[in-house]
């Protein structure tokens, strides 16, 4: 059986509290979860001392702004450094991300509840809004829109691997991605395949949903190879003219 601080804590991750808001009333909360008001009260004294909860002082308890890093988050850390290492690791977290991206957003098209639409459509709303914005706008308005999308899937750990691959993706390949949003046929490309993902999701469509999600991810990681060898090849280029370069004066 679980401790009740790990049940608060899982209402937490899973989008049911969120950040920065005021916990109900312990009346309610201890009715909620079946409980004594003083075991409930235990429980929040062990996730305040965990830096999850916050007590104002005669303003009640709130979930903290900036949450702890899970164990989850301090695994996938390290692979932040290490994306910025290896040019060529963004593909492994690509091929992890199309493990899990079509499956996300499945289950968010079978559990999305009115809450977890409304924020879709804020989410979709401000990703056409950040067009013509710059590239790092509109990159965080397509971060932003998955994770509503894993949001509403009501899976904690999805929603925690996504969060965490998001970043190590971010790391690994920030010019690139800025690069997608340039193109304009790229960029309208992504907008229509996100609409797909939306649409399916907030209508229900689940297997849809899934098909929409990975052929999104198909198109990115293709358009983020070509950009990619673009920049290799041009790099090969300018060191080709500075070796001829050096060469010549050399010779000189």
């Amino acid at each position: 059986m679980r401790k009740l601080s790990d049940e608060i804590e899982a209402l937490i991750a899973e989008g049911g509290l969120q950040t920065g808001a005021r916990l109900p009333s312990e009346r309610k909360l201890a009715a909620d979860f079946g409980v004594s008001r003083s075991r409930l009260r235990e429980a929040i004294q062990q996730l305040t001392s965990r830096g999850i909860l916050t007590a104002r002082q005669g303003g009640g308890t709130f979930v903290a702004a900036t949450l702890s890093p899970s164990s989850l988050d301090k695994a996938l850390s390290p692979l932040s450094s290490l994306a910025r290492m290896e040019p060529g690791y963004w593909q492994d977290v690509m091929e992890i991300r199309k493990s899990l991206d079509g499956d996300t957003a499945y289950c968010a098209a079978l559990r999305a509840g009115d809450e977890d639409r409304a924020r879709l459509t804020a989410a979709f709303e401000r990703l056409l809004k950040a067009e013509g914005a710059d590239e790092a706008t509109q990159a965080g308005a397509d971060a932003a829109f998955h994770m509503a999308v894993a949001e509403a899937s009501h899976n904690a750990v999805l929603r925690q691997v996504m969060a965490g691959l998001f970043d190590v993706l971010q790391h690994s390949i920030s010019a690139s991605l800025e690069k997608l949003y340039r193109l304009p046929r790229t960029a309208h490309a992504l907008e229509d395949q996100h609409r797909l993902i939306f649409e399916a999701v907030v209508e229900g469509r689940a297997d849809d949903a899934r098909d929409a999600a990975l052929r999104h991810l198909d198109f990115v990681e293709d358009s983020l190879r070509l950009i990619e060898d673009a920049a290799a090849r041009e790099r090969r280029s300018v060191r080709a003219l500075s070796r001829a370069a050096m060469q010549k004066e050399a010779r000189s």
